[in-house]
């Protein structure tokens, strides 16, 4: 088994070269958990031009072909790496995998952004069907408006979909997120 971690978009005023993140980001902590407790590979790709005005899908799917994707492999993403995670899986039918957990998943759900990022994909149920394990989505309450009508579309157009429902707990930037620890599959 291996874990593929994608991130979201970095705010502007986030250090665009040296890709410095948030110090209050669960992903490291989860990279430490999981390799520690269940000596598992995880890997944290970092996408190129990660800004919601500037990122661009053929990029990120750039990146993917340099990770170990396999039918043992749980990909998880925040925010914007969540819905990448179901367009990449939406854009590659035949790819099999162990699982998909999407923490508060944006997909751009007015279509407002000007690169088209999440165009051109049907968010459907077969999607779920690529996977052993489901796709789980964690979501807050207490979210950005633009995260919770993304959520609401998944939910709309994947109704088998697993939810886990928080309250205050807004967009997940938290140094640890324990939860996810019993949503991941091991076995």
């Amino acid at each position: 088994m291996n874990v593929i971690f994608c991130h979201g978009v970095m705010p502007p005023e986030m250090d665009w070269e040296t890709r410095e993140y948030y110090a209050d980001n669960w992903k490291h902590w989860l990279q430490f958990r999981i390799e520690k407790d269940h000596d598992v590979i995880t890997q944290i790709p970092k996408f190129p031009h990660a800004h919601a005005l500037l990122m661009k899908y053929d990029e990120w799917e750039h990146i993917m072909k340099f990770q170990d994707i396999n039918p043992d492999t749980v990909l998880i993403g925040h925010s914007a790496g969540g819905g990448f995670v179901l367009k990449y899986l939406a854009m590659h039918p035949k790819l099999k995998i162990k699982q998909a957990i999407l923490v508060a998943p944006w997909i751009d759900p007015d279509n407002l952004q000007p690169n088209g990022f999440y165009n051109g994909f049907d968010l459907n149920n077969n999607i779920i069907k690529q996977t052993a394990n489901g796709i789980d989505i964690m979501i807050s309450d207490d979210d950005m408006p633009d995260i919770l009508a993304s959520f609401d579309k998944i939910k709309q157009n994947m109704p088998d979909i697993r939810i886990h429902a928080f309250s205050g707990r807004g967009h997940f930037c938290t140094p640890e997120l324990p939860e996810i620890l019993d949503i991941i599959k091991y076995n």
